[in-house]
């Protein structure tokens, strides 16, 4: 069987959306024909390097470098690790001292490791045909396009974000070395996915006339029933407690604030006591969201964070009544949709979310759930209101079956055939 080289940074046991997202379509491409060959930063000390699943395993995962030893982090910056950020401490002292080699501990070792490892693995399997990228970071992305037009090989880059985070508009005169990056790859001419029509409608607006709308598939978030979670019953008899799975994204302050003082005045406005409602967090934003709430009521509704496993967080949303997903209203957040909403869909969890306007948010209005925006604090507490009432009258229901099934792994993987392209890179 053909086999396709993927080079990504983000990779279980990494946490995140786009380590969960390039696992879910690694280990389904063989329903199209392809055997994954899997080239990923650094594993962590301790953690899951793997997740359970009835689909093909992934055999070939070759790692840039050695194991992040983790021992001497603290929770808060463990968790900032497993969901991709740049870890200061983890730099060596020189880089600390000196500012040097801010593109962080493991992403110069991943470009080194992973050009090396990109060799070895080509001429040790000729049946690799096929280059499959995802960035944002830049890296991969990049590594794709140098190895492809040296090889001759197929190639298709995942853009699950925009490239430069800053997202100026179009026409912009400011060109930062993030924005010529997007450029290049955006014009290569390559085969592209993407996650969602609005973050594909950017690009071509932002490159009007320039990339063609034919050029970039959108290949959807999507859920995996193969994992075992899946095929779990559905959480036992209500025991007068809801419990609410909370997804929180990094926000800036002056949002969760507001959330914050929404999830107050709701507790205070039902006289919401412990016991009543649980809250099971996880997520970029857990460790800010506990600092905020150390000495509000909040804290004595929540559960202790879910631990630094894609299982764990899976297994939460397994045990919760409700689906909530906090994201800041950052320009990138009002065109992407978070992965680990993508599943509680798949598990039937009635949702909500405290979100931008865009398809995270009108996914959430299609399933049947309500929404408020990041920063009204008056609307996140009517939200939770209107959500718990339904609970208690027992009206809450979770996505139809035919929105989850346009999200199903094995339809989703079809996409792909759309955007492997016969033509070689030029």
């Amino acid at each position: 069987m053909r086999k396709a080289l993927i080079l990504t940074r983000n990779f279980p046991p990494f946490v995140n959306g786009d380590a969960s997202r390039v696992w879910k379509i690694a280990s389904n491409l063989p329903e199209i024909g392809w055997v994954p060959v899997v080239v990923a930063q650094p594993a962590v000390a301790g953690q899951e390097s793997s997740v359970p699943a009835g689909s093909e395993r992934i055999i070939e995962v070759h790692r840039t470098g050695p194991d992040i030893d983790v021992s001497k982090l603290e929770a808060p910056e463990i968790n900032a690790l497993l969901h991709g950020r740049d870890v200061a401490v983890l730099r060596p002292l020189a880089a600390r001292l000196t500012g040097l080699f801010r593109d962080g501990h493991d992403r110069a070792d991943w470009q080194k490791g992973a050009a090396a490892l990109v060799e070895k693995l080509l001429a040790e399997n000729p049946e690799i045909e096929m280059l499959y990228a995802q960035g944002p970071p830049l890296a991969p992305l990049m590594l794709a396009l140098e190895t492809a037009r040296k090889h001759h090989l197929t190639v298709v880059l995942d853009i699950t974000a925009p490239l430069d985070p800053s997202m100026p508009e179009p026409g912009a005169s400011a060109s930062s070395a993030a924005a010529q990056a997007e450029e290049r790859i955006m014009l290569s001419g390559v085969p592209m996915t993407t996650t969602t029509r609005a973050l594909k409608e950017y690009f071509l607006k932002k490159y009007f006339g320039r990339l063609d709308h034919g050029a970039m598939t959108i290949v959807p978030p999507s859920f995996d029933p193969s994992h075992p979670i899946f095929r779990q019953p559905a959480a036992k008899a209500r025991d007068g407690v809801l419990r609410i799975a909370l997804l929180i994204d990094e926000m800036p302050k002056a949002e969760l604030k507001a959330a914050v003082a929404g999830i107050e005045a709701w507790i205070k406005s039902d006289g919401i006591n412990p016991g009543d409602v649980e809250f099971m967090s996880f997520g970029e934003g857990v460790d800010e969201l506990l600092r905020c709430t150390a000495k509000s009521p909040i804290n004595a509704l929540l559960t202790p964070p879910a631990g630094g496993r894609t299982g764990d967080q899976l297994g939460q949303c397994r045990q919760a009544g409700l689906f909530c997903a906090m994201l800041g209203g950052t320009a990138p957040n009002t065109c992407t949709i978070p992965d680990r909403l993508v599943d509680a869909l798949g598990m039937g969890l009635p949702l909500c979310g405290i979100l931008p306007e865009g398809p995270a948010s009108k996914l959430v209005a299609e399933a049947g759930g309500v929404t408020a925006s990041a920063g009204d604090a008056a609307a996140i507490a009517e939200m939770f209101r209107n959500m718990r009432a339904a609970w208690r009258s027992g009206t809450l229901r979770g996505a139809p079956a035919e929105l989850a099934a346009r999200h199903l792994v094995g339809d989703v993987i079809q996409e792909l055939t759309r955007a492997i392209a016969g033509q070689y890179v030029r």
